[in-house]
């Protein structure tokens, strides 16, 4: 009976030195924060983001040094946006896996709360983990709330328009509010066209709640373009991400409303070839474009064309062009790399034009019908009513030293700080060369190595005015070079890169200016001109090659103010950035 009672309290004495144990055992703390909207709202247009939280466990020691960081759950259930799951291991997991075998847990390890806020995870950052900036962003958040003990963002539970539209009436828009009742909100922006890409001037509204609602109230609703608003919100109490624009413009959680054009269906039509507005600017109407709805006669589902996909991606649309011409000849590429043409010869085909603010438009189409139409294009004719006015070359003026900050905030955006400069005098030097035909050839070669494009005029040329069908140029002193009628006489290709309209003048003795070669770029739409001129149709197709390689014109209105200059400065860094933004998670 002693050496039970001896046992027993042995027993106890055990379990009390197990419970002291447990009681100082360090308990692992949970973190999470979204990959997503990191760069919220600055991405433009509003690319498609994964949706998901990194969710994280981290482990420190008396001293607040962290032991140990591990991940928690990452793509399971209350990580990913419900529906995304099949998008998460898809796309979205090999990032992460890549991220975690890259080391990037690791990299906390051994450092306090304080040296993680100091690490640098931005592009090319010292801590990031190469080609995955969002996550290593991310990791970084998730242990800094792990061991403040704060939650990251959660998914907003709504399913459709958070916001939707109630009423505009006189300069008053009012939109109902179903979000979160803890969902504090605040309007950033508001947004026009399905790209999102120009922002209404501030001063030009209040955005308030009133009886739960948000009332916008527009100083002048008029000055509004005809076409889609996006209202950019957030909640500034951080609980929730901004509602998400997955489901494309008009059908994701992001509110928004429309400004009729006042256009009705008669002012609305297609004339052949191309779609012809009565009044108002084919730009605006493009750029608001909803669908292009193609439905062969013998087909039971139309091809649907969009510019903004459900995703909120900028899609390969080419139904129309920039003029709004449709493309007869074009070809879909799926996935998959197999190819389809739009139209087919022979078929008959019912298409539908939706563009949010105006009519909707339906008329029937056949290539074949198209091929017999009467020579003459009327984008081609439209494209010189669109760029009426003086030009000099573009690159002298952007690249002038008041203008270098200009370069560099894209840049940054892309590349991160420290590379951004190089980068930037590297885009600059680009197209502000000097030297193109055998010169530039003998200088470059095929180009294969390099290469610097001249984009100045040429023989002699300092300014060239564009009036309809005239087209005149002059010397630095104002005397005149040039000056001839022209017309429309087919497109033409240059060197597969690029395609654009060639006109030719009767005169006998116009020399190099017998033909005016024009890309379709209107100051409406890219701000800017790119063109060439010369004596021989073949050599004007040839850009590494002959005695016009490596020059293209680049035309920038005599007259431009500010923000034109401002705004094909980010054009041309948006679209020679591409790269760097494609290879981001």
């Amino acid at each position: 009976m002693k050496k039970f009672r001896v046992v027993l309290a042995m027993l106890m004495a055990l379990c009390l030195v197990l419970t002291a144990v447990s009681a100082f055992a360090v308990k692992p703390l949970e973190g999470d924060a979204n990959v997503d909207q990191r760069n919220y709202p600055s991405t433009v247009p509003f690319i498609h983001p994964p949706f998901y939280n990194v969710k994280l466990t981290v482990e420190v020691d008396d001293h607040g040094i962290i032991t140990s960081v591990k991940d928690n759950g990452t793509g399971a259930a209350g990580s990913v946006q419900e529906g995304n799951e099949e998008l998460w291991a898809n796309k979205n997991k090999p990032f992460f896996e890549a991220a975690l075998s890259g080391g990037l847990l690791d990299r906390f390890v051994g450092k306090t709360l304080e040296d993680v806020k100091a690490m640098d995870m931005t592009a090319g950052g010292a801590d990031a983990v190469s080609g995955a900036t969002m996550v290593s962003a991310a990791a970084q958040e998730a242990v800094i709330n792990a061991l403040e003990g704060k939650k990251g963002k959660a998914f907003l539970p709504n399913d459709g328009n958070v916001l939707p539209l109630e009423s505009i009436e006189g300069n008053a828009i009012t939109l109902k509010n179903e979000l979160p009742a803890d969902f504090d909100l605040r309007v950033l922006d508001i947004r026009w066209s399905v790209y999102n890409d120009e922002i209404v001037p501030a001063d030009s509204y209040t955005a308030e709640l009133k009886d739960g609602k948000l009332v916008i109230t527009f100083l002048d609703i008029a000055a509004l373009k005809a076409g889609y608003y996006y209202v950019n919100v957030v909640d500034d109490s951080g609980t929730y991400r901004s509602p998400a624009f997955e489901g494309g413009p008009a059908a994701a959680q992001a509110p928004y409303f429309i400004i009729d054009s006042g256009l009705t269906a008669n002012d609305i039509s297609f004339d052949g070839k191309a779609v012809v507005l009565k009044s108002g600017s084919m730009a605006d109407y493009l750029k608001n474009i909803r669908h292009v709805q193609i439905l062969a006669d013998d087909a039971e589902k139309p091809v649907e064309q969009e510019i903004v996909g459900h995703h909120g991606t900028v899609g390969s649309f080419i139904a129309l062009d920039e003029n709004g011409v449709l493309n007869a000849d074009g070809v879909v590429k799926a996935r998959n790399g197999e190819e389809s043409p739009l139209f087919e010869d022979g078929k008959q085909y019912t298409v539908t034009v939706a563009s949010f603010g105006y009519p909707e438009l339906t008329f029937r189409f056949s290539k074949g019908e198209s091929a017999a139409l009467p020579e003459g294009s009327p984008e081609a004719a439209e494209l010189l009513n669109n760029i009426k006015g003086t030009y000099e070359p573009l690159f002298p003026v952007i690249t002038r030293p008041e203008y270098d900050q200009l370069w560099l905030d894209p840049c940054v955006a892309v590349v991160g700080e420290e590379a951004a400069p190089q980068v930037a005098e590297m885009l600059k030097a680009a197209c502000n060369g000097t030297i193109y035909g055998q010169e530039a050839i003998d200088a470059f070669g095929d180009g294969s190595g390099g290469a610097q494009f001249d984009c100045l005029f040429i023989n002699g040329v300092s300014v060239i005015t564009f009036n309809g069908s005239t087209i005149s140029g002059a010397d630095e002193s104002g005397n005149q070079v040039f000056s001839h009628e022209y017309a429309y006489i087919g497109k033409l290709s240059l060197g597969g890169m690029m395609e654009g309209y060639l006109y030719e003048t009767a005169d006998e003795d116009a020399g190099e200016f017998k033909y005016f070669y024009m890309m379709p770029d209107t100051p409406a739409t890219t701000y800017h001109l790119e063109f060439r001129y010369g004596s021989n149709t073949d050599d004007l197709a040839r850009y590494n090659e002959g005695p016009y390689a490596y020059w293209l014109a680049a035309g920038f209105p005599v007259d431009a103010d500010a923000d034109t200059v401002k705004n094909v400065i980010e054009l041309f860094c948006m679209e020679n950035l591409n790269h760097y933004a494609s290879v981001k998670d």
